[in-house]
């Protein structure tokens, strides 16, 4: 036992004591104790001690440092290399930023190729593809894809997938191989629910060998280092300004089925270690509303009752849509990049009658219940948006518009939901607009329903993004 210790254990041994003696006197009461000079000898060897025993461990812990050093003179040579490490680290990162600047200027002003900017992945197991292949993973999807890659044709390979289709060793990845991948997809439902502005009988044929995403690597030499095997697809990065999607790289070898699939369950086990975020059901967390924070509580809750997928699979409109479509993910991005056929924003019209018509998807109809329909009117009306917390200023208005789709329909039930749609402090207007997302969203792809259903920041208007021209009212 050191002596500091042993002093450490002497003053807390005089603390505790002195406490007790303190905590005597207050009880019984003692005249002496409560003394002025009694009061203050007892107050001195209360804080006393402690003041000793603080000062005390900060030395034994400085002391203890210094032993573990080697002594005085390491432990002060130990601090200057520390000090001198810390600067060089700095002045490193300085020098690294101003290098990253210089090449990310350069390249955006057209002095450097692609291929001439250093890597941001290794090049071996983890390689950077151009945007425009259109394969890329994002959060959330309830799908994760992980696609067969080939350089070369590979029989054996090849007529494995061919024998297993549907191959899905864990329920939340799906094997995607793309000859027949392509096949799935000119399904002509799925191909008008992308280009609605197709017409009827126009479904492309496509076809797509495994050896497409070699011609969007963004290195053209990284095609020479893949033989065969299955790729994951990130979300997207930046590499001195130019964007890329990564795609980790799990090389595949031939064997019998029992070996290839082993060697897929093993890849499965790699990719969900690493990126993990996907999954049959949503991470999002609904917000938490504190106490007397309910002034803003509509507007804090929009996105998570309209945008958030468990929340919309509860609305019925879109609810078998979102079912089937989960499972083409990759399919979506990649016929936006491969397909001829250009996706067109639609006129939409409001016909005498109040319907709602997109005459150039086909003169689609979207149906929408009356009161949802109300509301979907009243923010069309607004192209410059609403303000959730200014809603009841569009209460009349909203009134209004309901009397025109059913002018012998209002009643004391009708106009308290009016007013609850209304209130700011309720969630009726986030129900709402996730039914007039769900209404559209059922209909034809997100990459263009977001254009016609209502959408906005928190604390910002909320509005519907159609250009007006676009908008054609046939009542006025």
């Amino acid at each position: 036992m050191t002596i500091i210790q042993i002093i450490l254990i002497i003053c807390g041994a005089i603390t505790v004591i002195a406490f007790l003696f303190v905590l005597i006197g207050l009880l019984l009461d003692d005249k002496h104790f409560m003394d002025r000079e009694w009061y203050m000898l007892w107050a001195a060897l209360l804080i006393i001690p402690i003041i000793i025993l603080y000062c005390g461990y900060v030395l034994s812990e400085y002391l203890s440092v210094v032993w573990k050093d080697g002594g005085f003179i390491k432990h002060y040579r130990k601090l200057r290399y520390e000090k001198m490490r810390d600067i060089i680290t700095q002045r490193w990162r300085e020098i690294e930023k101003a290098e990253y600047d210089r090449i990310t200027n350069a390249y955006m002003d057209g002095l450097l190729t692609r291929e001439e900017l250093p890597r941001a992945t290794d090049g071996v197991n983890s390689f950077e593809f151009n945007w425009e292949m259109g394969i890329r993973t994002f959060w959330g999807q309830e799908v994760s894809e992980i696609v067969y890659v080939e350089r070369k044709y590979n029989e054996r390979l090849n007529r494995f997938f061919q024998e297993h289709r549907d191959l899905r060793l864990n329920k939340m990845y799906k094997f995607v191989y793309l000859p027949d991948y392509c096949k799935e997809l000119e399904d002509g439902e799925l191909f008008h629910y992308l280009y609605p502005n197709a017409k009827p009988d126009e479904v492309e044929t496509l076809s797509l060998s495994s050896s497409y995403p070699l011609d969007y690597l963004a290195y053209s030499e990284d095609a020479f280092k893949i033989e065969q095997g299955m790729f994951y697809f990130g979300g997207g990065s930046y590499n001195h300004g130019a964007g890329f999607i990564p795609g980790d790289y799990h090389p595949l070898y031939e064997g019998s089925d029992k070996e290839i699939i082993d060697q897929l369950d093993a890849i499965v086990k790699k990719v969900h270690d690493k990126h993990g975020l996907t999954g049959l059901f949503s991470k999002a967390r609904k917000p938490v509303i504190k106490q007397g924070e309910t002034e803003d509580y509509a507007d804090k809750m929009f996105y998570w009752e309209t945008f958030n997928p468990a929340v919309a699979k509860l609305v019925k409109e879109v609810k078998e849509r979102m079912e089937k479509l989960r499972e083409y993910g990759l399919a979506e991005k990649m016929l936006l990049a491969l397909l001829k056929t250009e996706q067109k924003l639609s006129k939409l019209v409001v016909t005498r009658d109040f319907r709602i018509i997109l005459p150039d998807y086909n003169n689609m109809e979207i149906k929408m219940e009356p009161l949802v329909k109300a509301v979907y009117l009243l923010f069309l009306r607004h192209p410059e948006g609403i303000v959730f917390k200014n809603l009841p200023d569009y209460r009349q208005e909203l009134t209004q518009i309901y009397v025109k789709l059913k002018p012998y329909g209002i009643n004391d039930r009708v106009i308290r939901s009016i007013e609850d749609v209304t209130n700011p402090l309720l969630n009726s207007i986030n129900e709402k607009c996730a039914r007039i997302r769900g209404a559209f969203i059922a209909q034809f792809s997100d990459y263009l329903t977001r254009y016609y259903y209502i959408d906005g920041e928190r604390g910002e208007e909320k509005k519907i993004s159609l250009p007006r021209d676009l908008v054609i009212w046939e009542t006025d």
